[in-house]
């Protein structure tokens, strides 16, 4: 039962980054995609927005799941501790998957959400 409640949130995070991708949605909306007040300035940014973070959440929702499974079987015998470390670790490499998204959307925009032109000499 530990292992499953450790990997549980990896799953979810997997989920939502495998729909995001599949299916992203169309319209900045209140209720479905990434939203953060940066990605949701204009369709532009929402549209990269959306499409960086779908690989983001697939990428540290494999990562958390190994982080999980790893704990899970360190501390086999002691679950409230690898119940504990899995979570934080989770939230972590989550809050990391948010900020590199947003490094990531203002690279590519400026402040007003217009799109940077690389200029090449």
């Amino acid at each position: 039962m530990t292992l499953l409640t450790n990997i549980l949130s990896s799953i979810i995070v997997i989920g939502f980054g495998v729909v995001l991708k599949l299916w992203p949605p169309g319209e900045i909306n209140s209720m479905y995609g990434y939203r953060t007040f940066f990605a949701m300035k204009n369709k532009e940014t929402w549209k990269e927005a959306n499409s960086f973070s779908s690989v983001m959440m697939i990428v540290s929702g494999l990562i958390t799941l190994n982080f999980s499974l790893l704990v899970t079987f360190l501390f086999k015998t002691d679950s409230d501790t690898s119940n504990t470390i899995s979570v934080a670790g989770t939230m972590v490499i989550v809050l990391c998957f948010v900020l590199y998204t947003e490094i990531h959307l203002r690279k590519i925009f400026d402040k007003n959400g217009i799109r940077k032109v690389n200029e090449k000499k």
